[in-house]
């Protein structure tokens, strides 16, 4: 079937039935009738060949699996091959005009075939559609008030595929004053790859003076398959958008694909990245991503400077890391473990790909018991001290555990007091199976209070080792 949409403008079943089984039998009607009427060798010719052409049509009717097959193959196979079975008759045939006539029929029935074909691929009949459903849509009385659910409307749908040739059509709904159009418009645009000359600039500059949110994430999503420099540097200004959704629908066109097209929109993502007012945004990727290896690299960096950029550039990166992860396994571990046991790498990379290593259970012991000297970062030292905690007892850890707790941050103060009463039973009045406090709550204070306590006790080993093992556990430590 699919071969005949290439080769014939419209859908066979918009053809009857019999319509085409008439058209199947004509080349083995027009053979048989010459062979009647032309005597002699010629007509013995005539009649195998109207049997040849019945053993075609048998052929296309069990290819097709109908009685009426569909018109472009059928008058390809069956008419040219009778053409040709005529014009090798002709001579030994006397004189007759019914001849004529089927080698008229025979050679005009390709023709139009072909010129069916020629103007199918033309764009005229999926042209005259587009404007059709253009002008219906432009007149179409009855809106929902809720622009999400336009997309769901038959009518957008329908259009999607009438546009596939040309946009012109939709593009001309742009101008239109309801933002219902306009988003229809663009809704049949959606990720759109081949754009005639002008078009994505003039699309691009709707985009800028556009004020409805939902129509300028339509539009971005319409502008997500260009690979145009000036168009893809444009699209980063939309990183910052005041709305988040369109910041989201942004970030998603540009980020999908970065292979060729990381240094057309780095100083883009980079602003973005930067701006406080987004430092709520999270990752600018989706969970699951991994990105190019130049990208890794500049994150990198960035994750090592100061403010706003560090921390999303270092959320970005465990994204990326957790993917990696998920895909490359146990290839991916040692880098990993190289990256947080080195001092050198920027302090919020480290903390985040050990997060993602101790979920993974990833460190062995030995690289658990380095992450607790004290030079490392704190929340480092509390993953480690409670995955050590929970293999058994363990005095260096204990020891880690109040050092952290005599720290001034009453963030890190509940994370550790959760540790404690979790690994070491000490009731510090954490609720079990509830989120911590809130850190300005009067509860947070009391825990924060019972952990200093806790912390200011002077048994180290609190009663899990004896007092030799405690005292070789602190002496390795200085």
């Amino acid at each position: 079937m699919s071969l005949t949409r290439r080769l014939w403008p419209v859908s066979p079943t918009l053809w009857p039935a019999g319509l085409r089984l008439m058209v199947l039998l004509t080349p083995t009607l027009l053979l048989g009738l010459a062979a009647m009427r032309i005597g002699g060798e010629a007509a013995l010719w005539l009649g195998i060949g109207a049997v040849a052409q019945l053993v075609i049509a048998g052929l296309l009717v069990a290819y097709f699996h109908t009685l009426s097959p569909p018109i472009g193959p059928t008058v390809l196979a069956c008419y040219v091959a009778a053409l040709v079975w005529v014009w090798g008759v002709v001579p030994a045939a006397p004189p007759d005009w019914f001849l004529h006539l089927a080698q008229a029929i025979l050679v005009l029935a390709p023709l139009i075939t072909v010129a069916g074909y020629t103007l199918h691929h033309s764009g005229a009949f999926w042209q005259r559609r587009a404007l059709k459903l253009a002008e219906q849509l432009s007149k179409r009385p009855n809106w929902p008030a809720d622009l999400n659910q336009c997309r769901d409307l038959p009518e957008i749908k329908a259009f999607r595929d009438a546009v596939h040739f040309d946009a012109s059509p939709a593009l001309r709904l742009l101008s239109d004053r309801r933002p219902q159009v306009r988003l229809a418009a663009l809704l049949a645009l959606e990720y759109r790859k081949h754009w005639r000359p002008g078009q994505a600039e003039n699309l691009l500059a709707v985009l800028k003076r556009e004020q409805e949110p939902l129509v300028r994430v339509a539009a971005i999503n319409a502008l997500a398959n260009i690979d145009d420099r000036y168009l893809v540097e444009s699209l980063c200004e939309y990183l910052r958008d005041p709305d988040g959704t369109v910041r989201r629908a942004a970030a998603d066109a540009l980020l999908w694909n970065l292979r060729g097209r990381w240094n057309w929109i780095r100083f883009g993502v980079r602003q973005a990245l930067s701006d406080r007012a987004l430092r709520h945004d999270g990752p600018l990727i989706r969970e699951g991503q991994v990105l190019e290896p130049d990208v890794v690299n500049d994150l990198t960096a960035w994750s090592a400077e100061k403010g706003v950029l560090s921390v999303r550039a270092t959320e970005m990166l465990a994204v990326h890391y957790h993917a990696a992860l998920l895909e490359q396994g146990d290839e991916l571990v040692p880098q990993l473990n190289r990256i947080v046991q080195d001092p050198h790498s920027p302090p919020l990379l480290r903390i985040e790909v050990a997060r993602l290593l101790f979920q993974s259970k990833a460190i062995d012991e030995a690289g658990q018991e380095n992450l607790l000297d004290p030079a490392n970062p704190a929340p480092m030292r509390l993953m480690a001290a409670e995955a050590l905690l929970e293999a058994g007892p363990h005095v260096r850890a204990i020891v880690a555990l109040r050092e952290l707790a005599r720290l001034p941050n009453r963030e890190l103060a509940l994370n550790t007091a959760d540790v404690v009463q979790k690994r070491l039973g000490v009731d510090l009045g954490l609720a079990i199976g509830e989120p911590l406090p809130p850190l300005h709550s009067r509860r947070a204070i009391e825990v924060t209070r019972r952990l200093m306590a806790w912390a200011s006790q002077s048994d180290p080993s609190d009663n899990v080792l004896d007092s030799d093992s405690a005292l070789r556990a602190r002496a390795s430590i200085f």
